[in-house]
């Protein structure tokens, strides 16, 4: 029997864990809005945004997984250059890859959109984010649209955002939320600078002025207990 050295025993191990290691590895982390609701008769958004943890540039495909629909209606979604019909499952190489630089957030380029024509269907659908070439290395979140059958003892589920409205608007704008006693609302620029935070309690429609903003891409973080549990994004023209 050939006898292994105990170097050599040390460097397989080393190998197998650190192999280990890059198959347990997340390149990528996600927020956004888990439970998703809106006007029946218009596509109903979810905006997530996607951060690269990592020292590298990556080049990031976005994946549709369908868990639940209804018949006439339409999922799709935007990312990478363009917008995605229903039919498309994974974002085409190379008009749908986005680049994210080591350390960076995309917090504009992802919206799903669920089109329910006019009544109050249901969907239940996750989406992926990998690097290319990189599939298991996937990080997803599912996104409820219109899902109301979710279990009533889980309070922190009920909390959340509707869209803005008017958007894009130009002085004026307001937000539906259903927020508890430890939650806040925070302004966000493009660049992730705070601009305005608003102290949130039970529930209730929020106005805010935007006479003062600049012209561009704004995000409102609904933030619970030091946790960000939903994001609006807002155009301000």
């Amino acid at each position: 029997m050939k006898r292994i050295s105990f170097t050599s025993l040390l460097l397989i191990l080393i190998f197998n864990f650190s192999s280990y290691e890059n198959l347990q590895a997340q390149s990528l982390e996600l927020i956004g809005d888990a439970f998703v609701y809106g006007n029946p008769g218009m596509p109903i958004a979810s905006h997530i945004i996607v951060t690269n943890t990592t020292n590298s540039s990556l080049d990031i495909i976005c994946q549709k997984i369908i868990h639940d629909t209804t018949t006439g209606t339409q999922n799709y979604f935007c990312w990478g250059t363009s917008c995605w019909p229903s039919s498309t499952y994974i974002s085409p190489i190379p008009a749908g890859v986005r680049t994210i630089p080591a350390g960076y957030s995309d917090s504009t380029n992802f919206t799903g959109y669920y089109d329910a024509f006019g009544n109050s269907a249901r969907a239940i659908v996750e989406y992926c984010f990998y690097p290319q070439g990189m599939i298991s290395d996937s990080t997803c979140l599912t996104v409820h649209f219109n899902d109301n059958t979710s279990s009533v003892t889980d309070t922190k589920k009920e909390i959340g955002l509707g869209d803005f409205y008017p958007n894009p608007t130009e002085n004026l704008t307001r937000i539906n939320y259903v927020a508890d006693n430890n939650s806040y609302l925070q302004i966000l620029d493009i660049l992730g600078n705070k601009i305005q935070s608003f102290d949130l309690d039970n529930s209730g429609v929020l106005e805010i002025s935007t006479t003062n903003f600049s012209s561009g891409i704004y995000f409102g973080n609904l933030i619970s207990d030091s946790k960000v549990v939903s994001v609006k994004k807002i155009i301000v023209n």
